[in-house]
């Protein structure tokens, strides 16, 4: 089906990108970052933990560093894993319970996240990406100047929000998505497309 989903961005001028543009998009991002699908599996299993266990999380925390890029590593190795075990699997285990709500807040739950000494908004927002993927999108500082929300946990709700719409237009016009096992969108899958056309993959 024909379509676009209107975004802001730049400098605040309307850019129109083609419903058919985002698959291509989504399975560009996938090629700059294909260890995505066995990050969700760990935090799959992670969410569903119970008690969960400081082993799981370490491990799970310095995949997502790993994922997150040149800055992981130090962020996650450097300064949050250095912090006290118990206050991070309170911390980590308050944001998951926002997100197991009848009604899930991703507003909450980052800023139950961003409490873990070390993390800011946008490596709080990578955790949960890969926690919730069917929730919650990636907040960093490209996307915050390029499409304008704010690095805060409001701004980072009005994002999720958006991108939850845009994949409800995605899902109604009837749009495959190209992530691995699956066809629906997702919030965190429209991030990665829109991530991937400010970075000009293809």
């Amino acid at each position: 089906m024909a379509g676009s989903v209107q975004i802001t961005a730049l400098v605040w001028q309307q850019v129109a990108i083609p419903y058919v543009e985002f698959p291509v998009l989504l399975a560009a991002y996938l090629k700059q970052n294909p260890s995505t699908p066995k990050v969700e599996q760990l935090g799959l299993a992670l969410r569903g933990s119970d008690p969960m266990k400081w082993d799981d999380l370490e491990a799970f925390m310095k995949e997502v560093g790993e994922w997150a890029g040149q800055t992981g590593p130090r962020v996650i190795l450097g300064q949050v894993l250095k912090g006290n075990a118990i206050e991070i699997m309170g911390k980590v285990s308050d944001a998951i319970a926002q997100l197991k709500l009848d009604k899930p807040n991703p507003t909450a739950a980052l800023k139950k996240m961003d409490e873990v000494k070390g993390l800011d908004v946008s490596f709080a927002s990578k955790h949960l990406r890969l926690l919730f993927p069917e929730y919650c999108p990636v907040l960093d500082s490209i996307l915050s100047f390029r499409l304008g929300y704010a690095p805060t946990a409001d701004g980072y709700g009005a994002f999720a929000r958006r991108c939850t719409e845009i994949a409800g237009e995605l899902n109604r016009a009837q749009i495959a998505s190209t992530f691995p096992g699956r066809t629906d969108w997702r919030p965190s899958d429209v991030e990665a497309a829109l991530f991937a056309r400010i970075n000009g993959w293809r």
